[in-house]
């Protein structure tokens, strides 16, 4: 499943690379039209033509990823439901990586190639290590999947509800806590692969790394609440010299990457600290 929001530029990619994935299950592709201004309902459409296993769902109400997501799965009667996004491009055999290991999971996840859809300085910038691990973390406590490649049972998504609309961008991440506290294990999958795109503007690399960090007190009074962990306030603290010590040198591309995306998470934490009244710095 893919929930796009004005993906002209990349969803013929996306698609082409799911409908010619050999497999030996019974996959549907949908894609949810989530209040698109471009032609992403236009290349859906043609995509139907190609192959039978295609199909456009709207969800125009508003703007939200998890409220796509959620609109998607009602119109969906799949009993394992895989989600990658529509700037990406599936590795070979991700299907059939997601669909099998849902046989035995009840929530799975793959990790992200960096190179082929970003130039070197690009992919770098954030580090690789986390990226390219098939499961996620939250700052340790928990684990994560990966909203860009994961699956589920519907009998998991029904019982946990489906996603919370309340916490777009941070949604794969709250998904994750509630399956944290339920005792439901999360697994990686290293063949579910996909090849991630960056943000490659100063303007987007900066509004991503706000959202994000913005909202990441948020899940960390959440942990609090909860009583099962504790995320010390202050962890952060070496990013903030790493700003400082690297500003001389953001008129470098490779350079400027890192500090535009850092910078952004950590003046979002801040703001999510006043925001949430929980201090994560």
């Amino acid at each position: 499943m893919i929930c796009a929001h004005n993906e002209e530029r990349h969803l013929v990619d996306q698609l082409t690379a799911l409908i010619e994935q050999p497999t030996r299950h019974l996959v549907e592709i949908i894609v949810v039209d989530n209040k698109s201004t471009d032609s992403t309902p236009s290349i859906v459409h043609e995509f139907e033509q190609r192959d039978a296993r295609t199909r456009l769902v709207t969800a125009n109400e508003r703007a939200d990823k998890s409220y796509a997501m959620n609109a998607g799965v009602k119109a969906s009667t799949a009993d394992r439901i895989a989600f990658c996004d529509g700037d990406d491009i599936v590795s070979t055999g991700w299907l059939d990586a997601m669909a099998s290991s849902l046989e035995g999971h009840r929530v799975i996840t793959g990790p992200h190639e960096l190179d082929l859809l970003n130039p070197r300085w690009l992919a770098d910038s954030r580090g690789r290590s986390m990226e390219e691990d098939a499961v996620g973390s939250f700052a340790g406590i928990f684990p994560c999947i990966r909203g860009a490649s994961w699956g589920v049972r519907r009998s998991v998504w029904d019982q946990l509800g489906g996603m919370n609309e309340r916490y777009h961008p941070v949604e794969d991440i709250e998904f994750s806590f509630r399956c944290w506290l339920e005792g439901i294990d999360i697994a990686g999958v290293p063949d579910a692969m996909i090849h991630y795109r960056y943000r490659d503007s100063t303007r987007a690399l900066w509004r991503q790394g706000f959202a994000y960090g913005s909202h990441r007190p948020l899940i960390a009074r959440l942990v609090a609440e909860s009583g099962r962990g504790k995320i010390p306030r202050f962890a952060g603290w070496k990013s903030w010299l790493m700003l400082v010590a690297r500003l001389p040198w953001v008129i470098r591309s490779e350079q400027r990457a890192a500090w535009v995306w850092t910078a952004g998470n950590r003046i979002g934490q801040l703001v999510g600290s006043v925001r949430y009244r929980h201090v994560m710095l």
